[in-house]
């Protein structure tokens, strides 16, 4: 009988054919789990992201209204109340009725500009040039204002995207106007078939905006624009002004 016909030979053959199998399906199963676990962990990681991604942005958002809420607080305060207050005490000293009639004609514009603030009228139906010049057209009378328009698309946008522009809007103009003390302000709106651009330049003290930090009001600017799908940019320099602009694609 030949050697390889022994049937121990063969047995060892076997066992070793299925030692190797064996070692080789151990090997395989390895690098899957390794493979499955690494990727589950970056699965992990991924979702942590987006967790904490979203979690900012629902603080931020918060901290977004909050500070709104305060404004309007303050205008009322600072404005409609205190307007108010001044036509009584007039009223109590028996002031004539023309100057009665003035301030509450100044309290009526001031009333309906906090309303406008609110939630601008026809929205759905107005075009974003009106509505930015609805925001501005408040101040006109106070400050040196100037709105360009630059429409060449027949789309506009939805009502959601107009909210938002006017609100990152009335945020940069109110900080110009009550911060950053300016006396002019520069606003243009260009709307193209392929993309929308909202430039704010004004003549305040400004500020080292390289050394900025990541403060509610820019977070609340950078939130916006990423729900319009697009991007912001303050850029300022102490007593040179401050620039800022907003940039997205049209849908």
């Amino acid at each position: 009988m030949e050697k390889w016909q022994d049937p121990n030979v063969v047995a060892l053959w076997i066992a070793i054919v299925i030692l190797v199998v064996f070692t080789i399906i151990l090997v395989v199963i390895k690098i899957m789990h390794t493979g499955y676990k690494r990727m589950t962990e970056a699965n992990l990681r991924q979702a942590r992201l987006e967790v904490e991604h979203q979690k900012k942005l629902l603080e931020v958002g918060l901290l977004a209204q909050e500070k709104e809420r305060n404004r309007i607080a303050s205008d009322l305060h600072d404005g409609l109340i205190g307007k108010l207050s001044v036509i009584r005490m007039k009223a109590q000293l028996a002031k004539t009725p023309q100057d009665i009639e003035v301030m509450l004609g100044e309290s009526i514009a001031e009333a309906r500009r906090i309303s406008h603030d609110l939630m601008p009228p026809m929205l759905e139906f107005s075009a974003v040039s009106d509505l930015i010049d609805g925001v501005l057209e408040p101040w006109k009378n106070k400050f040196n204002i100037q709105f360009v328009s630059d429409v060449r698309s027949f789309e506009d946008l939805n009502p959601q995207a107009k909210l938002q522009l006017v609100r990152m809007l009335q945020e940069v103009v109110t900080n110009a106007i009550k911060h950053a003390k300016a006396d002019k302000i520069e606003v243009t709106w260009r709307h193209t078939p392929k993309f929308y651009a909202l430039f704010i330049k004004d003549t305040g003290v400004g500020f080292n905006s390289a050394g900025l930090k990541q403060g509610v009001g820019l977070s609340s600017l950078e939130m916006r624009a990423q729900y319009l799908g697009g991007r912001c940019r303050v850029s300022s320099k102490p007593g040179k002004g401050t620039r800022f602009i907003l940039a997205a694609k049209a849908v």
